[in-house]
């Protein structure tokens, strides 16, 4: 109980610490995080395969030299005192980390490092992608600043140019999900106290959940105050994610090679659905010589994906079905052919742009797979055939009572 209090109030060193595990992992060094408390010595042991890393780090609020430099200090001192208590033979490393910290106030403390702990490895991390470390062949994880901020502009605007990216909107959905219903969004249901949770739940990298984050607090969609992550101001936010989805999509008109009944598409969905699950099933048994590549993911979209889930409007429209990628084993399984549709095609595919965010989010409606109520919104609110009138009844009958909501939806 005493370390999850501890871990509340300091939410950002375990996201720096997050961001360090990744870099390290990344390299297939193993990282051993080490016990919080109150006397805490190390926050992580590295190793490399060939040395040991205890690591130090100390993160401040300001990515100022005189705000880092004493934070630096301190980190070389607890690292040196840490490593003559370490049963093994180890490198000392100090890290100082903040939200942004300039090329020039890591090189003075480089300098620093060299002139008063020579035997002591350094390094400055900030989250905008800045790594400079020093000392003991750190020097392999230096990266340079991922977001190049325009001159004169204030520090606050030094954002990532998508808040609408692929991996953006997952997140996002993530982060409204316990405001739907799961048979209509399924995504992780937590209070993610920081970036590093967030990321962890998306299965994204921490740096890549850590700039999504400034960005939405940065531009008003994040609740300021202490405690879990929280949109605000989210009839805006869905407003601007409406306008940044506006896109003329292709699609690719198909035909079913032997007409059937009408429920000939959720059988041939269902078809595929079944042997995608058998993969996974396989998959997971240890004998398996070799990988055979799956087949790429579908879903259902935009209007019949509104009738599936309960909120359809719009009738006539030939169904769409969403691709991850057009093969020719996939067209198979589906019964479907793209050759000599003519003017009335019985499907219409679609390859998404944004494939993350579209499926791994979806629900399932008698097992087929059915994009998730925000992305049908988004996709059919510019659709020419009554796309209009079918996104204000998604509005009215789901989105506005979510986002207007005080409270989470539990059914």
């Amino acid at each position: 109980m005493y370390e999850s209090i501890y871990q509340r109030v300091r939410p950002k060193e375990a996201e720096f610490e997050s961001l360090l595990v990744d870099v390290f992992r990344h390299a297939g060094w193993k990282v051993m995080r080490q016990p919080k408390g109150p006397d805490r010595g190390i926050d992580l042991v590295v190793d490399s395969g060939e040395k040991k890393y205890i690591i130090e780090l100390k993160r401040s609020s300001e990515g100022r030299g005189d705000r880092l430099l004493p934070l630096l200090s301190q980190a070389i001192l607890q690292a040196q005192v840490a490593k003559q208590r370490f049963s093994k033979p180890a490198v000392s490393v100090a890290i100082v980390a903040a939200d942004r910290i300039p090329e020039s106030v890591g090189e003075q403390l480089k300098d620093f490092a060299r002139k008063h702990a020579p035997d002591v490895a350094v390094g400055i991390v900030d989250l905008e992608g800045f790594r400079a470390f020093q000392g003991f062949g750190l020097e392999q994880f230096n990266a340079d600043r991922q977001v190049s901020p325009s001159l004169g502009s204030p520090s606050h605007s030094r954002l990532p140019v998508r808040l609408f990216s692929d991996l953006n909107q997952w997140m996002l959905k993530i982060l409204l999900a316990p405001r739907f219903s799961e048979s209509l969004l399924s995504a992780p249901r937590e209070k993610f106290q920081s970036a590093a949770q967030l990321a962890r739940a998306a299965s994204v990298s921490v740096m890549s959940a850590s700039r999504f984050v400034r960005q939405l607090s940065n531009e008003g969609f994040l609740d300021d105050h202490r405690g879990p992550l929280k949109v605000v101001r989210i009839e805006e936010l869905l407003e601007r994610w409406r306008a940044a989805s506006h896109k003329n999509a292709r699609e690719i008109p198909a035909r079913w090679i032997l007409r059937g009944s009408e429920k000939q598409l959720r059988s041939a969905l269902n078809s595929y659905v079944s042997r995608i699950d058998a993969e996974s099933l396989s998959s997971k048994r240890p004998r398996k010589p070799q990988r055979v590549r799956s087949l790429p993911r579908i879903c259902v979209g935009l209007f019949e994906a509104a009738e599936l889930l309960g909120v359809g409007f719009v009738r006539g429209v030939a169904p769409h079905i969403y691709v991850e990628r057009l093969e020719a084993e996939a067209l198979e399984q589906l019964r479907l052919s793209v050759g000599n549709v003519g003017r009335n095609p019985d499907v219409l595919l679609r390859i998404p742009e944004n494939p993350e965010s579209l499926f791994r989010p979806v629900v399932r409606r008698d097992g087929i797979p059915v994009s998730d109520i925000i992305q049908v919104w988004l996709d059919v609110a510019n659709h020419p055939a009554r796309g209009k009138e079918q996104a204000e009844q998604i509005w009215k009958k789901v989105l506005a009572p979510a986002v207007r909501s005080g409270s989470d939806a539990r059914s």
